[in-house]
């Protein structure tokens, strides 16, 4: 075969969507998923999402993803499950009174505010949930897989998806633990007629957990500024100034090994066929020799950030002063927000990416087991199984490679037919909630919105053509002009150069590494409760997010002005 001929042959999958209306979820999968993560993943986020919102009470079944022509998609899950057009308000008053599942549903949501369950949720998370996770991971990490047998090794893969699954569920509970927060959003905007950018502000910095490794790097950072010899080796970079470190400088390697170990076991983004960080040393390299170049100051950004909350927050008492009601309530509600706040991004580190990356690294391990049985034909491979097809092997025997090879043509022909935006016919609108009593009216419209503000489908599909200004949503202020730098994936790290303007489909938590390279973000996707929106606002760096399409529009190089608090983008005129 002539060399750079791809001999993949690709394979049709079914494009036929499942009953109701289904909108591509491109904000966390830009790309189509491994077997392995689908199945890791899809149905256990499903089942978290359904007990979620039954514990709750909430007016929805769930949110529910599928596959369909190997992308994801994703649906708002009415009660019952089918879609259909919203009842008219007067309906709406007499079947929340007389239809009993709908009765119950609403009584056990009315318990559930007021137990505080969600709020509940977050102080298991800081007191409970948190420190069991940083447990699990470190027995998890602390054994030596390749040293197993193979029964040991096949315990070793079952005690893990069940710490996967626990995973997930906890994750799924803090992802609904935003009402707090939509509440202060709420009494602002009627308070103080704000909008939710300005409330925003409130929070901004206190996401600690999610920028501890920008700044662990900058600590770093400045120890190689001080040593000519290291600075001189990350200056040059290239393939291997990783491994080269305990030949220059012992001591600095030494701390570079303690920065990747408590750092980079993190998956880049939702999947386990990509590297982890901690396979990439030299992309932290890389990050280094950016700080370098801009005297990134994470203790500034953090002054900055307290600053602009302590004076945000002195703003909205001084209007408040002469009304001691609402200034009790801004107080009380603020400080409810400022606990929820950080759960929000913080604990993505121990019940997603970490998981993540413990699953490919089992994964790997099973991969040479069976090449070794020559089941597989190279390690890699694996992620082309299912995690259940993987444990069925390395419990008895059988050859994959057929299989593997059927799902390569999968993924091939799924690459060669990009994803519509949706499936299916709108339902419209959702129901008045105005028939509901009002804690429960409050949670619907609060989760709505929180929905909304994370995914913004309808602002995401809506293409542009090139121009001098594109647009999106303002989700980080400020203003910066720099070069374009687009990054379609993670393996495109290494494009980056201090001070672009990143411009990619959406980022995932891990990318809040990159974070003090760039001076300014544009995603195709996402709004301001998005992963990219709350990680560039906790840097300090300006962001659009939203545009649609301007991974499409804008090439490497461009100058433009990424302005966050107008939501546009300037494109310089050549």
């Amino acid at each position: 075969m002539s060399a750079g001929v791809d001999p993949i042959t690709p394979i049709a999958v079914s494009t036929e969507p499942p009953p109701g209306y289904w909108r591509r979820e491109s904000s966390h999968y830009p790309q189509p998923l491994s077997p392995m993560v689908r199945s890791l993943m899809v149905e256990p986020i499903n089942k978290a999402f359904r007990g979620v919102f039954a514990e709750t009470g909430a007016l929805l079944e769930g949110i529910e993803f599928c596959e369909i022509g190997g992308w994801v998609y994703n649906r708002q899950v009415p009660l019952g499950g089918k879609d259909r057009k919203a009842p008219p308000k007067w309906l709406m008053w007499v079947a929340a009174r007389t239809v009993p599942s709908l009765r119950s549903r609403i009584k056990t949501n009315l318990a559930a505010i007021r137990s505080d369950l969600t709020f509940q949720w977050v102080e298991r998370w800081y007191n409970e949930w948190r420190p069991g996770q940083e447990a699990a991971i470190t027995r998890f990490r602390a054994v030596d897989l390749a040293a197993l047998d193979d029964k040991a090794f096949l315990q070793y893969v079952e005690e893990l998806r069940r710490f996967f699954d626990e995973s997930i569920n906890i994750h799924f509970k803090l992802a609904v633990v935003a009402l707090p927060m939509v509440e202060l959003v709420f009494a602002c905007e009627e308070m103080l007629q704000w909008d939710e950018r300005r409330v925003l502000s409130l929070l901004t910095g206190l996401s600690t957990t999610s920028t501890e490794p920008a700044r662990r790097l900058a600590e770093l950072t400045r120890m190689a500024a001080g040593r000519p010899a290291v600075r001189d080796a990350i200056s040059r970079g290239g393939p291997g100034t990783a491994a080269r470190l305990p030949a220059i400088d012992a001591e600095f390697a030494a701390a570079f090994d303690a920065y990747q170990h408590d750092f980079a076991c993190r998956a880049i983004r939702y999947e386990v066929a990509d590297p982890t960080l901690a396979e990439l040393p030299d992309l932290t390299m890389t990050l280094i020799r950016d700080q370098l170049t801009r005297n990134y100051d994470p203790e500034a950004d953090a002054a900055a950030a307290a600053a602009k909350r302590g004076a945000t927050a002195s703003e909205a008492r001084a209007a408040l002063n002469s009304r001691p009601a609402d200034l009790a309530r801004f107080d009380r509600l603020l400080a409810r927000a400022e606990r929820v706040y950080p759960v929000r991004e913080d604990n993505e580190f121990t019940t997603v990416s970490v998981p993540l990356a413990l699953a490919r690294y089992a994964g790997l391990e099973a991969g040479r087991r069976l090449v070794a049985r020559e089941e597989l034909a190279d390690p890699n491979d694996v992620f082309f199984l299912e995690w259940e097809e993987m444990t069925a092997r390395l419990a008895s025997s059988g050859d994959a490679r057929a299989l593997v090879a059927h799902r390569k043509g999968e993924r091939k022909w799924t690459l060669e037919h990009p994803a519509p935006p949706a499936y299916g016919t709108p339902p419209g609108p959702p129901p008045s909630f105005d028939a509901l009593p009002k804690e429960s009216a409050v949670a619907m419209k609060a989760i709505l919105w929180a929905t909304q503000r994370v995914f913004e489908e309808d602002r995401a599909a809506q293409k542009q053509v090139i121009s001098a200004t594109l647009r999106g949503i303002g989700a980080a202020p400020g203003r910066y002009t720099g070069p374009v730098r687009v990054i379609l994936s993670e393996e495109e790290f290494d494009k980056i150069e201090a001070g672009d303007v990143l411009v990619c489909p959406i980022t995932s938590p891990v990318w809040s590494i990159i974070f003090p390279s760039v001076g300014a973000l544009v995603t195709d996707t996402g709004g301001i409760l998005s992963h990219p929106a709350i990680i560039s606002r906790e840097y300090g760096v300006p962001a659009v997010v939203a545009t649609a399409n301007a991974t499409a529009l804008l090439k490497d190089g461009q100058v433009v002005t990424v302005d966050g608090d107008r939501g546009v983008i300037e494109v310089a005129v050549a």
